[in-house]
Order: structure tokens, then sequence, then C-alpha cells
């Protein structure tokens, strides 16, 4: 995984953070390395529909 450089602030509800968490605790992960790996493969994913 390329260094992460850059940050992003974001707002989510109480829910979807209650959520990220539990995931990213599974996955013995940070939540932010979560997050990171979602978006990729999202961004990835719609790349590929073009």
């Amino acid at each position: 995984m390329p260094k992460i450089d850059a940050q992003l602030g974001i707002r989510v509800t109480k829910d979807l953070k209650d959520r990220l968490t539990a995931q990213a605790k599974c996955e013995m992960k940070s939540v932010s390395a979560l997050v990171v790996e979602v978006m990729e493969a999202y961004l990835k994913s719609k790349a590929n529909q073009k």
C-alpha cells in the first residue's frame, strides 16, 4: 500500500462509525485502513465500468 500522506475529514452517523469500528476490529485493521481499502475498491470498480 502506498504511503498515506493526505488527510480527509468526514462526518458520519454514530451507527456507521460503530459498524466501521466493529468491522475494522474483526479484520484487525484501523478504521482508517478499512475506509481506504473500501474506497480504493469502490473507485477501481467504477473505473472498470467505463
